[in-house]
């Protein structure tokens, strides 16, 4: 995963420092924007892959909510999934009502991960996105921004566009939210 190395408080901090903004903004408000900025990167662009193999694979279902990720890593959810493979065959991503006819198939079941195989295998993978861990008020001053260091000033254009727009400043929103989506 990427580590800019910047402190995510830090840049908050800067941010609001530098901002002619006579509205206060909850660090909450900034820890939101950053935490979505995060997110929607590591999903759309970034597409880091990371890996959970199962030994146990009896069951046709399996607990989203009990699949371990890295320290630093955001939980995992089923549209974070690129592939499940059963020993060497990649399972198809499939809807409920195929996944439960066709073998060697997977699909969202309620929050969680439904799988029909031919045979049990000996090992299941888990191939997913990898997104950081979320911020918030308690970790805030602890955790780095976590995209590649040239993505900083894309980060402060994000947060400086949001907190204008939250100030009523329409034409300075838009200048930095238009910088935000050039970069």
């Amino acid at each position: 995963m990427f580590d800019s190395g910047l402190k995510a408080e830090a840049l908050i901090n800067q941010i609001k420092d530098e901002a002619d903004i006579a509205l206060p903004i909850p660090d909450e408000s900034y820890i939101l924007w950053l935490n979505s900025l995060e997110q929607l990167l590591y999903t759309e662009l970034i597409r880091e892959q990371g890996k959970i193999e199962l030994d146990d694979t009896s069951e046709n279902i399996i607990d989203i909510s009990t699949l371990t990720v890295p320290s630093g890593e955001n939980a995992i959810r089923f549209e974070d999934i690129h592939a499940i493979y059963a020993d060497e065959t990649q399972l198809a991503l499939s809807t409920v009502a195929s996944g439960v006819i066709f073998p060697d198939t997977y699909y969202k079941t309620g929050n969680n991960i439904g799988i029909n195989l031919k045979k049990p295998p000996e090992k299941l993978k888990i191939i997913y996105f990898v997104k950081p861990e979320l911020k918030n008020a308690d970790n805030i001053g602890e955790l780095n921004l976590m995209l590649p260091y040239e993505f900083i000033d894309l980060a402060k254009a994000k947060l400086r566009g949001e907190a204008y727009k939250i100030a009523n400043e329409g034409e300075l929103a838009a200048m930095w939210l238009n910088d935000y989506n050039i970069l």
